[in-house]
């Protein structure tokens, strides 16, 4: 499951989205904060590479997110169109599978209710 979402960064960070972004050379870095019902507080780590104007995802160690999308200027500053989808460790036991189903659920949802938030609409 992947979610899009479209961000300007226009030097202050996105309100209502739990996300810290840093842009150093070509590579985009940034952690999602997520209020997770039974984990409390997790942290989420993403690494991408700049390609021009695309995204590509660096792979981290579960649990993490993998992002793509592309980077470019806009009138309001700099913009982002991101595709987020969550990466878990792979479960060895049926429940350990629905377990990390469970989480990706919950991990969507959160996410869903930041972006209703959001003074912007996603993409």
């Amino acid at each position: 499951m992947k979610v899009r979402l479209h961000l300007v960064l226009n030097g202050h960070p996105s309100q209502g989205l739990p996300l810290e972004l840093q842009l150093e050379g070509d590579e985009v870095r940034g952690v999602f904060r997520q209020e997770n019902p039974v984990l409390g507080e997790v942290a989420l780590p993403f690494a991408s590479r700049l390609k021009g104007e695309h995204l590509e995802a660096k792979l981290l160690p579960p649990p993490s997110l993998k992002v793509e999308g592309r980077v470019f200027s806009g009138t309001k500053g700099l913009e982002l169109e991101l595709e987020l989808s969550l990466v878990l460790p792979e479960g060895q036991t049926w429940g350990e599978r629905a377990f990390a189903r469970i989480l990706e659920l919950l991990f969507y949802k959160s996410l869903e209710r930041s972006l209703s938030q959001m003074p912007s609409s996603p993409v």
